[in-house]
């Protein structure tokens, strides 16, 4: 039987094995229509040959890959949750874009595009969420929109570290005044400019190291925590805390943190040196230990934290203040609340903390003003209590 009879094959082409061109499987052509070569047996063994490689083997590598990065995703994730900044490794990962996770997603779920492998996208989609959710700190909180509500006093407190830079006073006092804001907690240039002081002046009660502001009164300063600075540039926490007393009579704790910064440390790994950060880490944390020791000291009365903390919120250390506080964007916050820095943010050090008297009802992220944070806003409910404040220290 010559090749002009045979019958026609179920392959649409044949692959010519000179040049490599496909060509249409009909008897009438012999030639190639690339080089013009006759069509060979080699050629139809090459065509039979791809026939016989089973697609389900294509991409392959792309399921390897796609499940090594989801090992690697979920590695991340353990070592922030239960190491944390102990290892120089997992501090510089708690401070870089976390968004850069999601890089090599879109590479794999591209290549499983152009090898027309859509079920990939089912485990890439996971890993995706994963990413965007959990590590990159994504909050949703459905008691915001579902939950019961709380009947009591509600309260708007704001916590804004001003840094040295230059203060935009006018477009921060209209964003107290748009968002109704009744206690402000500062952190480092308190005394940014003579209008924002002023302003202060009119309506607002302030304690003694001017950092605290507060629409209603002011009945005892509490002692603040005193400063262990070091000449060798390890910095003391701070903290101020006022007795405030509510018109139903009320009184509540408020309080202002600035925890030192582990950046000379980071600074040290990216210069090679791997010796500053675990002082820095060290030192960090002992005075995390001298805030919550503080604030432990008020008793069962009802306290609220604004303030810098220099670490996000999953850090490992930062259990010690989940345990004890309720923190305001993962119980009221929707999205990602990063507050640094300013313009291009993506990760959140400053928080709003409150013991478990208060609940929290919104959380959002303020207005940038001109420092290289953003100012973080919470709505806070204090349920009626049936009985009366206790005495107020003197």
């Amino acid at each position: 039987m010559t090749e002009s009879s045979r019958p026609t094959t179920s392959d649409p082409f044949w692959r010519c094995a000179t040049c490599g061109t496909p060509n249409p499987a009909r008897p009438y052509l012999r030639q190639c229509l690339g080089c013009g070569g006759s069509r060979s047996e080699a050629a139809t063994a090459t065509a039979v040959a791809d026939r016989a490689t089973p697609p389900s083997r294509r991409g392959r590598w792309i399921v390897l890959a796609t499940w090594m990065y989801a090992v690697f995703v979920l590695t991340i994730l353990a070592l922030i949750f239960w190491v944390g900044e102990d290892w120089w490794g997992v501090a510089i990962l708690l401070f870089v874009p976390r968004w850069l996770y999601l890089g090599p997603v879109v590479a794999l779920a591209v290549a499983s595009g152009l090898r027309r492998k859509p079920s990939h996208w089912i485990l890439q989609g996971t890993i995706g969420l994963v990413v965007a959710g959990p590590l990159m700190g994504f909050s949703f909180s459905t008691a915001r929109f579902w939950g019961p509500q709380v009947e009591g006093t509600p309260f708007r407190i704001l916590t804004y570290n001003l840094s040295p830079g230059p203060i935009d006073s006018r477009r921060l006092i209209q964003m107290i005044e748009r968002e109704r804001i009744d206690f402000i907690c500062l952190q480092e240039n308190v005394e940014v400019n003579s209008a924002f002081a002023a302003y202060l002046t009119r309506g607002w009660y302030r304690d003694q190291s001017k950092r605290l502001a507060s629409r209603y009164p002011i009945v005892a300063n509490l002692e603040s925590l005193k400063d262990q600075s070091t000449k060798d540039g390890l910095y003391s926490a701070q903290l101020d805390r006022v007795r405030v007393r509510t018109p139903q009579g009320q009184e509540f704790v408020l309080a202002t943190a600035h925890l030192p910064t582990i950046r000379p440390g980071l600074n040290g790994v990216l210069e090679g040196d791997l010796s500053r950060l675990p002082v820095q880490v060290q030192w960090w944390r002992a005075q995390l230990g001298r805030v919550v020791t503080c604030l432990s000291e008020s008793g069962n009365i009802p306290i609220l934290v604004g303030g810098d903390f220099n670490m996000p919120s999953d850090d490992s250390s930062m259990a010690t203040l989940r345990s004890v506080f309720r923190f305001g964007f993962e119980d009221a916050g929707l999205g990602y609340g990063y507050t640094r820095p300013s313009r291009t943010p993506w990760f959140r050090i400053d928080h709003l903390l409150a013991s478990p008297h208060w609940t929290f009802t919104r959380c959002w992220v303020g207005s940038d003003c001109g420092s290289d944070h953003l100012p973080l806003i919470a709505e806070v409910v204090l349920p009626s209590s049936k009985r009366p404040a206790g005495p107020t220290p003197r």
